[in-house]
């Protein structure tokens, strides 16, 4: 065999080394690029979960409002009721 074989078997399986070499790192990193998405979806869950209390905020507001206007209109019921007419005074608004 010629040296002109033997350097092409060489150039060869040495590009056929770097390819390889090459195809590990790019799935070692597609393999990385992956943990790290689940960990992040896992995060966004979990803050999901944690923060899914503060879409009822609207709801205790609203029934706070309606506990607050049913109670008044008893107080003026009762302040009718009574043939005074409450102040705010009575209503504890200073």
């Amino acid at each position: 065999m010629s040296t002109g074989w033997i350097i092409g078997y060489l150039i060869g399986g040495a590009l056929i080394l770097v390819v390889v070499v090459l195809l590990l790192l790019m799935i070692r990193g597609a393999h990385r690029a992956a943990v790290q998405a689940e960990a992040i979806l896992a995060a966004l869950q979990q803050s999901r979960d944690n923060t899914a209390v503060l879409w009822a905020v609207n709801d205790v507001n609203t029934a706070i409002e309606r506990i607050t206007a049913g109670a008044g209109a008893v107080r003026g019921h009762l302040a009718a009721k009574n043939g005074r007419v409450s102040s705010d005074k009575d209503r504890g608004n200073l």
